[in-house]
């Protein structure tokens, strides 16, 4: 297995669905994990810490961070945790840092807390799992909204944009108790095999213009990938900060 990385220019779920899985987040979250968190996040607000991550791609003293929004596998390979610059990697690597915090200065807590935020929102983009042969979707040139895009963007927030998704919409479909236990049991890597069991619906796009029906199907989508994305973050800060 390989994990192919390449350059990802494009911002997952954009500023907006970054900013409503922390908001779906804290509507999930106990009143003294919130108070914990926000104390640590130290006046940034949960939406800017959510899109932390990408609002410093233009800084590069942190070109580094850069590889670790994505992990791209070939068709037919199995998604595994593979140690280096990647999401499942680093996600889980964060996530176990915080839990043993002892040693880590405020600051580097609440950045920690940001990279957090940021890569459950992106893990649930499902081409943040996707294929390295096209880099995620960004070499598949498409028509939308009668403008080019292309399928990574498209995802991002093409559809979200065109669409008009809102807080309320990712929430309208509530899971049973039973869907939410399991999708609150924190594993990675299995978050990850999910997101990208999207991938063959996402590339059935019947051609190079987009439909409204793909963006009506593939919305309902996005909206269910957000509201996990959230629950899932509740579960993890829980998880952290319980002690």
């Amino acid at each position: 297995m390989i994990v192919m990385l390449f350059p990802i220019k494009t911002l997952a779920w954009g500023k907006k669905g970054h900013a409503m899985v922390a908001e779906i987040a804290f509507r999930y979250l106990d009143e003294n994990t919130k108070k914990t968190v926000l104390e640590y996040l130290d006046g940034t607000t949960i939406e800017d810490a959510a899109n932390w991550m990408d609002n410093i791609k233009s800084n590069h003293s942190y070109d580094y961070m850069k590889p670790y929004h994505y992990a791209n596998f070939e068709r037919n390979e199995v998604v595994t945790e593979t140690s280096g610059d990647n999401i499942i990697y680093q996600l889980d690597a964060t996530i176990k840092e915080l839990k043993n915090r002892k040693n880590l200065s405020k600051e580097e807590i609440k950045t920690k807390i940001e990279i957090i935020f940021h890569l459950i929102g992106d893990l649930h983009q499902p081409l943040h799992v996707g294929y390295g042969s096209d880099k995620g979707g960004n070499s598949l040139q498409l028509r939308f909204n009668d403008k080019g895009t292309n399928l990574h963007s498209l995802w991002d927030s093409g559809i979200i944009e065109k669409k008009e998704i809102t807080l309320e919409d990712c929430l309208k479909e509530p899971f049973s108790k039973k869907e939410l236990r399991k999708i609150t049991k924190i594993n990675v890597v299995n978050w990850s095999k999910e997101s990208r069991g999207y991938l063959d619906s996402i590339y059935n796009t019947g051609g190079n213009y987009i439909s409204e029906e793909y963006t009506n199907t593939n919305a309902i989508l996005i909206e269910s990938q957000i509201h996990k994305a959230g629950i899932r973050l509740a579960a993890v800060l829980k998880a952290v900060f319980k002690n």
